[in-house]
């Protein structure tokens, strides 16, 4: 352990998952805070990393900023990024989001109608705004041919309640409503949402580490670039989840608090 903390200190990027590893809901997990102070005052490099398709960059920094976090929509990598990029990339203007006012406004400023009635693709979201109607919709264009595309895979979403369902969960309900299956899925653990950074920075994978509680996507996303990654425990993944893991984690803590403690020995 101490081996990989000092090489902690050596990363020129770190990349954080926020909900179950920064904080749960509204809540500030453990230690964060203090954790974050610890890269700014080692001057790491560090980006927040979301799935949760339900807010834009903007309602990030405000949320983090709540929590006490200050923070700017430059250090903010969400999954909505990559399909706006894919969107504006291969010129498309006109789709059916289902997802919330938050969501839709990221596409309005992309130039991209959300809510067009002959999309050239359905984008489904994380929507904590569902209806029915738009549910109803959806699967209407999929039964028509429109293509499906998801911001990305989580089947839930952690909570202080605990799981609630996720975009997974309703690629599901689609798939069993209309046989759809989607054309694309974005967001963790796709490599390409973190490789525009490294890029950028002219980064090397194993400058990098990345920080989450998600074997499926963090972990995942850590595998797939090939730098180091850091599990905690404060989300979805269980302890008895990791036996079986091959490769496993670089470190595994209870939350982002240890790490703070581990760096110091």
């Amino acid at each position: 352990m101490g081996g990989f903390n000092r090489t902690l200190k050596t990363k020129k990027a770190v990349f954080l998952d926020l909900d179950g590893t920064v904080y749960l809901g509204d809540r500030l997990i453990d230690g964060a805070a203090r954790f974050l102070d610890y890269l700014r005052q080692s001057h790491i490099p560090h980006y927040f990393l979301s799935n949760n398709s339900s807010r834009s960059k903007k309602d990030y920094v405000k949320k983090l900023s709540n929590l006490g976090i200050e923070t700017r929509t430059d250090q903010i990598i969400l999954s909505t990024d990559g399909v706006i990029e894919f969107l504006k990339e291969s010129r498309i203007k006109e789709v059916f989001v289902v997802g919330t006012r938050s969501m839709m406004g990221m596409f309005e400023e992309a130039g991209i109608n959300p809510e067009s009635t002959q999309p050239e693709y359905v984008i489904l979201g994380y929507d904590t705004e569902l209806t029915y109607q738009k549910l109803k919709a959806a699967a209407l264009f999929l039964q028509n041919d429109v293509k499906l595309i998801a911001t990305h895979c989580d089947l839930v979403c952690p909570t202080p309640d605990g799981p609630i369902p996720d975009v997974g969960s309703m690629l599901a309900l689609f798939q069993k409503a209309t046989g759809r299956e989607p054309f694309r899925i974005f967001g963790k653990p796709n490599p390409e949402m973190i490789a525009h950074v490294l890029k950028k920075g002219n980064l090397k994978p194993q400058d990098a580490v990345m920080i989450g509680d998600r074997i499926y996507t963090d972990m995942e996303l850590a595998n797939r670039t090939g730098c180091d990654f850091i599990l905690v425990l404060s989300g979805e993944t269980q302890p008895d989840d990791i036996k079986e893991l091959d490769p496993k984690p670089a470190l595994v803590v209870n939350s982002i608090g240890a790490i703070v403690v581990s760096t110091s020995c």
